[in-house]
Formats: structure tokens, sequence, C-alpha cells
């Protein structure tokens, strides 16, 4: 697809339509063979429905704006003219921009992901001239960022899945991780381990210097200090403490680096995603393998240590080579977030592994590091608390624990035990607030009917988050040389997380490496692209372990439509059956039917069902209709991929 320059303007309909034909995969006659249901029951577009369409539309003209103010004709962003600052990178560039594709996945415009695109073509090369960007990667830096960067990268292949210049990357930088490339060897094959915490298109990166940590030394001030070891160190001035007579800078990054720069960490998971990507691609099983050896590494070695995550290994595998204990680890227990980042590393390489392999048992180490964070948890002003760091002074640092993380075991195990914690959150936060206040608990008490009206009030607060945020950008007057390298995070409009919620089931793609998992995704059939097609609205109202349940509306009153609904993200869940509302085939005698108010005809509806077995169906929609479709799933017994239904 050739990409062509981009001027602030929208572009013309003539092109527009012109770049549509081109998305997808190919342009010849697909060959659906999927089976096909017709739902032609008139519906009275209920008001969810409404702020679906509307949230999608007004999202569409937000990305645009974002584009707009803050991207140059070339594709670059809006920013300094130089800039030096040492491992710190372009993952908050990269980041702003992971809500455009996603967006045109859901159903929103193509000209977000064709924007989306060139923009990621002009990030590349800006960083390149700045130093931090090498072989169209990250040159060094840790997975948390690597994470948070290239989370926008995950969701180009759900809309082009034969793009060879993204197919390419994503093969190209896998292989930075599975020790195939011979300029980054990352990763020792032998031991299965990661040789750093600092990685990327360079290599391990082995030793650490003060250069490496500006400018981010300065906000680091806030946090706790890795280690109270350090001679003539005590506190965290030390950052920005480069006195030439007792440079404390300098004694605190080497000691940082002596201990924390060579070997594994837990964090390093969060690499796993990319290595998925280039499956998802290419269907070529040796990801898999890799994905398997690497999680089952640190499945050993929690194993090895009495059942604790260490969050660090040496380059022996030897756990606290140089640290001495099994914490105090970059990214680990002690420093900087502790448990948080523990966590979520291992949640998403499980969720990995289980897409991957089908199989749940990956979520046993996220889950059992959790019972491990609430056996030595305690009760505190009627709350319960767990601790996310140790040290040698044992456990510390509590506060409340995070329900999106057992969201997120549940979600992908369907296990009664994660679904017990998310009860006993909920009820705890209702005991103490009155209330359900959690979003993500929010979600998981609607998708099991007892939560009513709340894709209403989630979807009526995001419209007028992204409102506020069009407005913030239409104002912006800001010199670039005085941007900080968040800035756009801080702008980016694309609020999604409800969306995704609610349209098709799934999980919020949100930093640190997340790829997009969710019961169901749709298609335009008539269009062959990615996404609802125009005019329809579709709502999860029902996640059992079995079983879903959504609603579907066709809010074109003259146009029919056709939804194809896919099994998960990937097509790795397969249908066995489908329930749904249609007009009764013989309908009985007019008298008696025709409604005194309006004076029409009120069809008889009659319920229906059709076995499936595959992982997509269609559905026509007829002008005005909708159905509640009752539908019974496989879960993980397709084999995940980028390409479209009919395409598979």
């Amino acid at each position: 697809m050739i990409i062509l320059p981009v001027k602030r303007t929208v572009f013309p309909t003539v092109f527009f339509c012109a770049c549509l034909n081109l998305i997808g995969q190919n342009t010849e006659s697909p060959n659906y063979e999927l089976s096909v249901i017709r739902c032609d029951v008139q519906t009275v577009p209920p008001e969810w429905a409404l702020l679906e369409r509307h949230l999608i539309e007004t999202l569409n003209g937000a990305g645009i704006a974002f584009y707009n103010t803050y991207v140059e004709p070339d594709g670059t962003v809006r920013f300094k003219e130089r800039y030096e600052s040492g491992m710190n990178s372009s993952d908050d560039l990269y980041e702003a921009f992971k809500g455009f594709s996603l967006h045109t996945a859901l159903g929103g415009s193509d000209e977000l992901d064709r924007l989306h695109r060139y923009a990621w073509e002009g990030i590349t090369r800006q960083f390149t001239r700045y130093g931090q960007i090498y072989r169209e990667f990250d040159s060094n830096w840790d997975w948390m960022h690597h994470g948070e960067g290239y989370v926008d990268f995950y969701t180009l292949g759900m809309i082009e899945p034969e793009d060879p210049l993204f197919r390419d990357r994503s093969i190209k930088f896998a292989a930075m991780f599975t020790g195939d490339d011979p300029e980054a060897q990352n990763y020792d094959p032998k031991l299965k381990m990661m040789r750093a915490s600092m990685t990327g298109s360079r290599g391990p990166l082995m030793e650490w210097t003060k250069r490496d940590w500006i400018p981010t030394n300065a906000n680091l001030v806030y946090y706790n200090l890795p280690f109270y070891d350090i001679p003539g160190i005590d506190n965290t001035s030390a950052w920005i403490n480069d006195h030439p007579d007792n440079d404390l800078f300098a004694k605190l990054v080497k000691g940082m680096s002596d201990r924390m720069a060579k070997g594994d960490i837990p964090l390093n998971l969060t690499c796993t995603p990319l290595i998925a990507n280039a499956y998802l691609y290419t269907g070529d099983s040796r990801y898999i393998d890799w994905v398997k050896e690497y999680v089952g590494a640190w499945e050993e070695r929690t194993e090895r240590n009495n059942g604790i995550t260490p969050d660090n290994v040496g380059l022996s595998d030897k756990i606290g080579e140089y640290t001495g204990h099994w914490w105090g680890g970059y990214y680990g227990w002690m420093w900087v977030g502790g448990a948080p980042h523990i966590i979520r590393a291992q949640l998403t390489s499980g969720k990995v592994a289980t897409l991957l392999t089908g199989d749940s048992r990956w979520m046993e180490l996220p889950r059992s590091q959790l019972a491990l964070l609430r056996k030595h948890g305690k009760m505190e002003n009627g709350q319960f608390l767990i601790p996310i760091r140790h040290n040698e002074t044992g456990w510390h640092r509590f506060q409340r624990e995070n329900p999106s993380d057992y969201v997120h075991l549940w979600f992908t195990s369907h296990d009664d035990r994660d679904w017990n914690q998310i009860e006993r959150l909920a009820a705890a936060q209702k005991k103490t607030r009155g209330e359900i206040s959690d979003q993500d608990l929010e979600w998981a008490y609607f998708v099991k009917g007892r939560n009513p009206g709340f894709a209403e009030r989630a979807l009526s607060r995001d419209l007028r988050t992204v409102i506020r945020k069009i407005e913030f950008i239409q104002k912006e007057h800001g010199d670039p040389e005085t941007f900080v390298d968040n800035k756009w995070i801080l702008s980016d409009p694309m609020k999604l997380d409800n969306l995704v919620r609610l349209s098709i089931g799934g999980l919020p793609v949100r930093v640190q490496g997340e790829m997009l998992y969710s019961q169901v995704r749709y298609f335009d059939g008539e269009r062959r692209r990615s996404g609802l097609p125009p005019d329809v609205a579709a709502l999860v109202t029902r996640i059992e372990r079995d079983w879903i349940e959504i609603e579907v509306i066709n809010l074109d009153a003259l146009e029919s439509r056709q939804l194809i609904i896919q099994g998960g993200a990937y097509g790795e869940h397969y249908f066995r059956s489908v329930e749904f509302t249609q007009v009764a085939e013989i309908q009985p005698p007019v008298q008696g039917l025709r409604n005194p108010r309006t004076g029409m005809v009120e069809p008889v509806v009659t319920q229906s069902s059709k076995e499936l077995d595959g992982a997509a169906f269609a559905v026509d929609l007829a002008p005005g209709s909708g159905s509640q479709l009752k539908i019974e799933i496989d879960r993980n017994a397709g084999q995940p991929s980028y390409h479209f239904p009919w395409n598979r």
C-alpha cells in the first residue's frame, strides 16, 4: 500500500474510497463459507446503541483533530529539534497512537489506521535521528517502556494481515528476542533467559552509565532508593547530585549497574506479545515453542525459589547472583513499583501463552503470586491491604488490591477461583463505599447480568471525556521545544476502554505491552473490512464459560447490513450454535394483529437456532432490525491468526 504525505485537511471522499478498497487482504471476491442467519425483527434503537455509534463517530473526528494538531506533513511528531535522552526512548510517542488502528478494528474510520501507519514511519525516522532507535527498534530500554511503546504495533495486523512491511517488521523484531538475530543476542537459548534487564536492537546492555539515565534521573527523585547500602547515599536526591567533588549520581548508577544490569528479570516476560504478534502474521509454530519455553523457565525459577518469583537471575541462571537475594532486581519486588510490575508482566505472558496454546494453565503463575501477596496482607482501618514491596526488612508498603488483576485472570481462565476473588473485592467496595466504584468490577458484574445501566453510564462518561479532550487539542498553542515526552499521552483523545469492553466483550488495551483479548470481533461482510459495519451497534451482555450473549442492532432504517462475528480477537474460539429471534415464516391471519394505536400489523416473532462449527458466522440484519444472540462457544479450540474469517 502506497502511503502518501498527509496534509492538515480531511481527505477527499474519492481518495478515501480508493484507500478503502485497499483495506483488508485481497480484492478478489471472497469465499466466505460461513453460516448465515437472518435477523429481521424491527427494533426501537436502545440508548446504548445510539451512544455507541455516537462515540464511534466522535472518536473518528477526535483522532483526526489530534493528528492534524501534533503531526507534521512528513509524519514526524511536533517535538524538539534535538532530543538527547539516554535510554529514554520513543515509547510515549508511539503509545499516543495506540487507539488509532484499534478504533479502526472496532469499526472506526479506515483513515485512522492509515494515519497511524504514516505516523509510525515518521516517529521511527524521528527517533532514529535522535539516536534512540536503531534498525527501526529502540536500541536499549527495559520492557516496561518497550511494552508501552509497542502496544500500538500489535493492532496493525488486525487491519491489514497481509501488509508485507509490518509483517516483515514483526518477524525482524521477534528475532531480536528469540536469539535469532546475530546483532541483538538478547536471549540465551541454553539457559532460557534474557541476558540483561535492558535490551533492544543493539543487544543486551550489560553496564549503565550516567548518560543512560538522563533525563529520567530527575523523575526518580520522587521514588524510593533502589538500594540503601550504597556508601554515601541515603536519599533520592542522589539522582540529581553530580557535584564534581562528590558525584552521588555516578555512585548510584554504578551501584545499580553492578547489581541490576546483567541477567534476567520478570519484566522481560512483557516481550511475549511481540513474539505472539509474529505468530499471528505467520502461523509459524516455533514462536509458540519459544513462548512456552520462556514462560516455563520463569515457572521453574518460581518453583526453585519456594513459590516466590525471584526478581533477578544472574547470567549463570543463579537467583540473586548479583544482589545476594531473590529480591532487589530492576523493576522487581523492591524498586520501582514493586509487585504490580511483576504481576502485570506475568498476566501479560500468561494471556499470550494461553492464546497460543489453548491452555489456561499458564495463568497459574500470576495467580500464585497474587495468593502470596494476600497471604501477607493485613486489615487496616476496615480495609484489606497487600504488600507490594520486599527487602531486608520483609514485606512492606501495603495498599489496596488491584481488581483488574483478577478480572484478567477470570477473563482468561473462566475459573471459579478467580471469579470468587472478584466477588470478594466487589463486596468489600460495596461495604466501604456503598457501591462498586471500580470500572473493571462494574463491567464484570454487568456481563453477569448484575449491573444494569452500566453500558449507558460508561459510554456517556467516555463521550464527555472525548469532547473535553477535543476542546483541549483545539486550544493547543504550546511550543514543541518545551514539550515533555509524555505530552501526547496527556492529549490523546482515543478513549476506547469501554468500547472494547462493551462492543466485543474485551479487556481494555492498556500500557505495558497488552494485546487485544475479546470474546468476539466483528467484520463488515459487505465492505470486507475489520470492525462493525456502518450504523450497526453491538453489546456483549453476558459472558459464561460455555456461552455468551450479544445484542446487535442495525440503526439504518433503509439499508440492510451484514455483520460477521468471529470467536475471539484472532479466531481462537469456535462457535457451536446460535439462538436468535426472527419474524416467523408463517404468519397467522392479519385480523387481530393490527396495533389499534399505530394501525400497523405486528408480525409474529419466533425464537430460532442454528448449529455452527467454526470460528465465525454471518448475521444479515434487515433495516432497523435487531436481535439478542445467545452463542454456544468452545474456547481456545481454533488456531489464532490475524487472517480475516473468509481467508482462513
